[in-house]
């Protein structure tokens, strides 16, 4: 698994926003390896701002703290439908407390 610096060293001649192709593009051109290119294809496909978005979205190497670890999730369920129109599992304590 590449790491964060890979993978921004990958992309550090794209052009902000760019979107996942434009950043796969990039590293491509600038030789990136297999493991940068497969981070970036597990991207979301939307339009990044800056190489600080790509860095949350992007799965790496190094170990995650739990706000990272709940940025990149959030990043990664990017699912183009508004939070409050999502369906939402139901809580399981919710559940077992309703059933007792």
């Amino acid at each position: 698994m590449a790491t964060t610096d890979e993978v921004l060293h990958a992309i550090k001649k794209a052009t902000f926003p760019a979107d996942k192709d434009a950043l796969i593009a990039s590293a491509l051109e600038s030789g990136a390896g297999d493991d940068v290119v497969r981070a970036l294809r597990s991207i979301p496909p939307v339009d990044y701002a800056d190489k600080d978005e790509v860095a949350r979205s992007v799965p790496t190497a190094e170990p995650v703290d739990a706000h990272t670890a709940a940025q990149q999730a959030r990043g990664q369920a990017d699912s183009r439908i508004a939070a409050d129109l999502r369906e939402v599992a139901p809580d399981p304590l919710e559940e077992a407390q309703r059933q007792s």
